[in-house]
């Protein structure tokens, strides 16, 4: 009701339970809810944007997911890849947890230590960005100045980096086939990776290496 006119993102569709889910469908077909203890139909016109992370033909198959509400929300359907196949995302979404959670904890820390960030982005990060932003949540906690810094990370995720693989991979690629691959897949950063036989977070650090 209260998005009427607007929009509402709804996260993790495939967990709804089932009778929230047929009352959904009912809003998205006839454009009508009833509030809780009424039976008063009300007309809301609302843009539905949903979201989950589990694959969606399991949770068809495994009656999770309404067939029906799933076609009708699939209209415009948006892919996401995981966060480990978007490591240039990383810094962008660090700085924006970083200052959310400053503001929350009321500390004032605007950087984060270099080996930190590059931790960050070689990790596979299997929980996506949730997982990223409770690390960062948990680093501004322990954060002593106005720096991030190593002692900072959670010990899992810093003892899963080897920082000698990534170098080596670098010096075993010069420059010019770097740019050559670019334009030979026009920009399509995952084919370059694949060509070259490194992870896209490689990749990615070999062009910010370039830019310098």
């Amino acid at each position: 009701e209260l998005a009427n006119e607007g929009t509402i993102f709804l996260d993790e569709i495939a967990e709804m339970p089932l009778q929230t889910q047929v009352q959904l469908l009912r809003v998205l077909q006839e454009g009508t809810f009833e509030r809780v203890g009424e039976s008063i139909p009300r007309r809301a016109d609302v843009r539905v944007i949903a979201a989950t992370n589990v694959k969606i033909a399991g949770a068809l198959k495994a009656g999770k997911l309404r067939e029906d509400l799933f076609y009708r929300l699939n209209v415009i359907p948006v892919i996401i890849p995981p966060l480990r196949e978007r490591p240039e995302d990383i810094p962008h979404l660090v700085n924006s947890f970083i200052k959310e959670y400053s503001k929350i904890y009321d500390k004032q820390i605007n950087d984060i230590d270099d080996n930190v960030l590059e931790i960050l982005m070689n990790y596979p990060w299997p929980g996506n960005v949730r997982e990223l932003e409770n690390v960062i949540e948990y680093m501004v906690v322990r954060a002593k100045d106005v720096t991030i810094r190593l002692e900072n990370l959670p010990s899992s995720i810093k003892l899963s980096f080897n920082p000698g693989k990534h170098v080596i991979e670098f010096k075993k690629k010069n420059t010019p086939e770097i740019l050559q691959l670019l334009e030979k897949h026009k920009w399509n950063k995952t084919k370059v990776a694949k060509e070259l036989g490194v992870g896209r977070t490689t990749l990615w650090r070999m062009l910010k290496k370039i830019e310098k």
